[in-house]
């Protein structure tokens, strides 16, 4: 009677235990500092390029656009990006097409990427948070947030809106698959664009209307920047004043 007892007050303590370990969250994979790390590599190498103006058709204008699209490769899941935008079409479209439509997706990132962190070199940029989030978005079970602070002149005043970069592992390394400018979401905007369009037209239509976009958006940048009325950077406080 006692042993039976012992046994059963053992296999209690065991269902315990294996309770309280179920119950532990388990440590993510994810390294946030390694991730911030990468980023800040890569956008570094951006930024240099960005401050170099070889006249177009030259063979320093290549080498740029050579190094820059290199550098963009190896920073934005360009692949996951295509598959969330446009869903099960991905499946359905034929194998030449999806190419083509792929090679649009990238043309269209890349465009509002480049320009809109790196080539006004009016911004000021900091990083100043790093995590990892749990399903932040279908298909990435969790992924390391990374929200950097930017900070414009607009009218003659100093503004400042925040960037969100959201990674997860591919092959090892750390990628983009998603920024947020100022809570919106890049991906999801162009999903919600593109899948309406998806409805009633071809991938043909498709990437005629991806096409319009990157053309509006290239004239857009050709225009003098300003940057969309945000808030106020707090003023200076003066060391005398008490």
């Amino acid at each position: 009677m006692m042993m039976k007892k012992i046994i059963c007050f053992s296999l209690l303590i065991l269902m315990v235990f294996s309770l309280i370990a179920k119950a532990e969250p388990e440590k993510s994979k994810l390294d946030p500092a390694a991730a911030l790390k990468y980023l800040e590599a890569k956008e570094q190498v951006l930024e240099k390029w960005a401050n170099v103006k070889p006249k177009k058709g030259t063979a320093e204008f290549k080498r740029k656009d050579a190094a820059i699209k290199k550098t963009v490769e190896e920073l934005i899941d360009y692949k996951f990006i295509a598959h969330y935008i446009i869903d099960d079409v991905w499946e359905q479209t034929p194998e030449p097409k999806r190419e083509e439509l792929f090679e649009k997706i990238k043309e269209l990132f890349t465009e509002l990427y480049l320009e809109d962190t790196f080539y006004n070199k009016a911004y000021e940029k900091k990083y100043i948070e790093k995590g990892v989030r749990k399903k932040y978005m279908r298909g990435v079970p969790e992924s390391v947030y990374i929200t950097s602070e930017i900070q414009v002149i607009h009218r003659g005043r100093p503004v400042i809106y925040e960037l969100v970069y959201h990674m997860h592992l591919v092959d090892g390394v750390y990628k983009a698959f998603d920024i947020e400018l100022d809570t919106v979401s890049v991906i999801r905007n162009y999903r919600e664009q593109f899948r309406k369009n998806m409805k009633n037209n071809t991938v043909d239509e498709l990437i005629k209307k991806i096409d319009r976009v990157i053309r509006e958006k290239r004239k857009n940048n050709s225009k003098p920047k300003s940057a969309p009325p945000k808030k106020s950077a707090p003023p200076k406080k003066n060391p005398e004043s008490k």
